[in-house]
Formats: C-alpha cells, sequence, structure tokens
C-alpha cells in the first residue's frame, strides 16, 4: 500500500531525499500503528470504570497481568522505576511491555526527527544567524521562562533564515513568546487569540513587562547571564483577537493591526507555544495553503481537544455530548492516516508526562482508588443516575480516608447512600482496599506507558501531513527536557 501511494504520487516530493524521509516516515508510522491498534481499548478506559468494568482483567495483555499478580507492589514499581530509566536487564513481562512501548515512540534519527542543537545547524545552513538566548525572571512561571528561553531564540534565528519580515503567533494568551521577540530581537510580531478578554489582559501585562524589561531581563552568553542595554520598541507586540481555522487569512489581520505595513511584501513565521487542540492542525493548513507563510515553528498541547470524525458517537461514563467542532478534523492530517482514529481518552493520555512521573517517582493520587471503588456504589445502587464530569474534582486530597471521601461525595453528589449503609459494608470495602490500590497503581503506570505512543502518532502524522504537500524542510525537533515540559517537540517549516 505504501509503495502504490508513492509512485503514484511521486511528483508532490522535490527531491530523492524528501521521498525517502516520507517513506521512513510512513514505516514507522505503520508500525507504530500496528503496535497500537490492539491496545486502543486500554487506552481509551477510563479509570472510574476500572473495578466495574474489570479492566485488570479485561485488558491487560495476560501475559503482563499474570506476571503483575505475582509482584508485590513496591517490587513492582521499583522495576517500573528501573525499566523505564533503562537500569533494569532482568528480563520479564514488566521489562518487555515499558521497552516495547518506548520502542514504539518517536525518537532522534537525523532525517525528519532532530535535536535542538541540529535545528541550529540546519538555520546555519539555510543562511540564518543563531541568536542568544534571553532569560526573563519575572511575570512568568519558571515553567514558562524556560520555554521562552529556549524557543525564542530559535524563532528569532529561522526569522532572519527565512526571509520573515513578521512573527505571528497563534493562540498566545499572554503573548509569552512574542515578549521576547520583540524586546530582545526587535521582531514585529502579532498575538492572535479567540478570547478577548485575555488579549485586553495581555496588552495591559506586556505594557508593564516593556517598562521593567532592562531589570528582568538577561542575555545568556557562554552560560553567564548579560544586562541588556539595547534601547526597546515598545510598538512592535501587537494584538488581535480572532478565532483561527485553516481558513483564517493571517497576512490580513496583521496588515490591519500594523497598518503602517500595509503596503509591505508580507512574509510571515508562524510560531506557537503551545498550539492548543485543534489550533494545531489548522496552523499547518495555514501554513501549507498561503504562500505568504515562508516559516514555522510551532508546539502542541491539549491533544484531547482535537477533534476526529468519530468524536460525535462518544458516549461514556460521563455522557458527554460534544457534537460537531468547526475548526475541522484534527486527527489524522495525513491521507496515509485518513479513516483511523484514536479516540478521546487516548489523546488525553497522550498528554500525561511519563517522563516527569519516572523522573519524580509519581503514583498515582489515593482518589484515583476512591472514585473508583465509589463507581461501584454507585453502580450497584443507582445503576440509573446521571453523572456529571469533575463534580468530584479535588475532593480526595481533603480526606483522609475513603470513608470521609465517600460522605462529601455523597453531599456533593446528593446521592443519599451514606447514612443508609450499614457499616459492616464500608468495613468490607475497607479489607479490600490495599488489594484494589495494588492494581489501580500498577494498571496505572502500565497505562502510562502507552501515552508517548500515541503522542508519536500524533506528532508523526503531521509531519507527513507535511511531506504528503510537497514541502522538504520540515522537522520534528525535541525543544525542550521532558521533565520540564512535557510537551517537548516542535514542528518545523521553512518554505
Amino acid at each position: 500500500m505504501v509503495l502504490t501511494y508513492l509512485f503514484k504520487n511521486l511528483n508532490i516530493f522535490k527531491s530523492k531525499a524528501n521521498m525517502e524521509n516520507a517513506f521512513k516516515l510512513r514505516q514507522q508510522l505503520d508500525s507504530i500503528i500496528t503496535y497500537l491498534s490492539p491496545l486502543l481499548p486500554l487506552a481509551n478506559c477510563h479509570m472510574v470504570e476500572f473495578f466495574t468494568h474489570n479492566h485488570w482483567d479485561n485488558l491487560l495483555p495476560s501475559d503482563l497481568k499474570q506476571y503483575l499478580d505475582n509482584q508485590e507492589l513496591n517490587d513492582a514499581t521499583d522495576q517500573f522505576w528501573k525499566c523505564a530509566k533503562g537500569e533494569q536487564d532482568d528480563k520479564n513481562e514488566l521489562r518487555n511491555w515499558v521497552l516495547n512501548c518506548q520502542s514504539h515512540s518517536v525518537s532522534l534519527n537525523n532525517d525528519y526527527c532532530i535535536s535542538r542543537t541540529q535545528l541550529q545547524e540546519k538555520i546555519k545552513s539555510w543562511g540564518g544567524d543563531i541568536k542568544p538566548e534571553i532569560r526573563i525572571k519575572e511575570f512568568m512561571t519558571s515553567k514558562k521562562s524556560y520555554e521562552v528561553q529556549t524557543m525564542s531564540n530559535l524563532v528569532a534565528s529561522l526569522f532572519s533564515a527565512s526571509g520573515s519580515t513578521h512573527c505571528v503567533e497563534a493562540g498566545g494568551g499572554r503573548g509569552h513568546l512574542p515578549v521576547a521577540l520583540t524586546l530582545a530581537y526587535h521582531l514585529p510580531s502579532l498575538t492572535v487569540d479567540c478570547d478577548h478578554r485575555t488579549i485586553t489582559n495581555a496588552e495591559n501585562r506586556v505594557k508593564i513587562i516593556q517598562k521593567q524589561w532592562h531589570a528582568i531581563a538577561k542575555k545568556i552568553k557562554d552560560g553567564s547571564e548579560e544586562s541588556i542595554s539595547e534601547s526597546i520598541n515598545s510598538d512592535l507586540h501587537r494584538f488581535a483577537s480572532a478565532f483561527i481555522t485553516e481558513h483564517t487569512d493571517l497576512a490580513a489581520i496583521l496588515r490591519e493591526k500594523f497598518p503602517e505595513h500595509s503596503d509591505t511584501d508580507i512574509r510571515l513565521l508562524l510560531t506557537g507555544l503551545h498550539t492548543c487542540g485543534n489550533l494545531g492542525p489548522a496552523s499547518l493548513r495555514i501554513l501549507s495553503s498561503r504562500s505568504h507563510v515562508s516559516a514555522a515553528l510551532t508546539v502542541p498541547c491539549c491533544y484531547h481537544l482535537l477533534h476526529e470524525d468519530t468524536d460525535h458517537q462518544l458516549v461514556d461514563v460521563f455522557q458527554r455530548d460534544r457534537g460537531p467542532v468547526a475548526s475541522g478534523r484534527g486527527f489524522p492530517m495525513a491521507e496515509h492516516l485518513r479513516g483511523y482514529n484514536i479516540g478521546r481518552n487516548a489523546r488525553m493520555l497522550a498528554a500525561q508526562s511519563i517522563d516527569r512521573v519516572v523522573h519524580y517517582r509519581q503514583l498515582p493520587d489515593k482518589s484515583l482508588l476512591y472514585r473508583a471503588v465509589l463507581q461501584v456504589i454507585i453502580k450497584t445502587h443507582l445503576p440509573d443516575l446521571p453523572l456529571s464530569e469533575g463534580k468530584l474534582k479535588g475532593v480526595g486530597a481533603k480526606c483522609k480516608d475513603f470513608k470521609e471521601y465517600f460522605k462529601t461525595a455523597d453531599e456533593i453528589l446528593k446521592l443519599g447512600l451514606y447514612d443508609n449503609l450499614p457499616d459492616t459494608y464500608l468495613m468490607d470495602l475497607g479489607e479490600n482496599m490495599n488489594c484494589q490500590w495494588k492494581k489501580i497503581v500498577l494498571f496505572y503506570l502500565v497505562r502510562l506507558c502507552l501515552a508517548q505512543v500515541i503522542e508519536s502518532v500524533i506528532l508523526l502524522d503531521r509531519l507527513l501531513y507535511l511531506y504528503e504537500n510537497g514541502f522538504e524542510k520540515v522537522y520534528l525537533v525535541k525543544l525542550f527536557d521532558p521533565v520540564l515540559s512535557p510537551r517537548c517537540h516542535g514542528i518545523v517549516f521553512v518554505r
């Protein structure tokens, strides 16, 4: 199938290298999907239904389940941490599972998935200058400051390599990234966001940052911080309120916000940190269809907000009714994957960070167990009760044990069960908590391994979409430390 498609569409590939990379990319996607597809029921399950749907017996691979059944919780979790870090050499089913998931995930390959250093080398080869990093110490979280520092100099360097005249930030919200682009690198930049109130607040906030710029911003040179003495132009960063779809004319919005440049030959560098949900695919469709977009560097997030054709069929424990999404299909983008669907819960899982969980050895919160046990009680005594998502969020952290959780949840959901069930009923539930906790924890960790696999399909699908549209200078680049910033990959495009 792959070869047939390639030979029919040779005209879209501009070079032998482009064709070879597209072929390798399709092969990798096919391999990942072959591995992932039988596991989608596991990826799409809801932890609330862990006991009511018997996830442990019904969804885990039998060999892995049998192995975990015979392990103590502490021994199994210790093995998991070591396996995930590559420190476990003993062959067993848990190690096999972890390694298989890792092997079916995107990794640096020097072809279409490159490192940040490799991107800098490519920018140099395209005629760009690598700009110094800028660290902004105030008005941002430490995570956002790190992301802006890491990404802004690459955007500025790409700007020079692509001959762009303006930057446009898609879904910028507070405009964190363009603050550095305008004040540190003097690039005229426009932040576009659909929330008018967010835009208004951001404009006021940027004015404060501009006044304090020389006190809060430092240039990083040879690993050391230096003060910034250059004057700034406080009129280079502007804002627009608009809902971006694939049909949005960003050049027209930019000309409206920069009327002094209305006669300029506009060449846009499209960026976004982070492009949420369908905004990511919409941004890629804009750059593929609009010749005035000369380059792009975007980082996606919020995969659960992507739209798939099957989303309208979604009926789950919370009886969601999402309806059609106006901004078009978010997944898949590539023709090669047309008709393939992942599922909303799997997309939500893809946004979880196994790197961070492993680094900090984070076990799930006890509320995960409490909510699943509560579901058993509800389905046993009130089987027809409609439930609303999110009403119990944060309740578990405030409760010292399940009895207190049950009482609090009973009041919030107005169940009328707590005072009417005998004490022996709760005692019987409590006796099984340790065994249930072991299964919840190990199931959570095993399922979490699929997050990197699912995210790889989503990212590689977007890259393949650009290959299918005939573009050569497109790469997936690992920008950030995944422990600090779990959505660590960006998509780079130069026309």
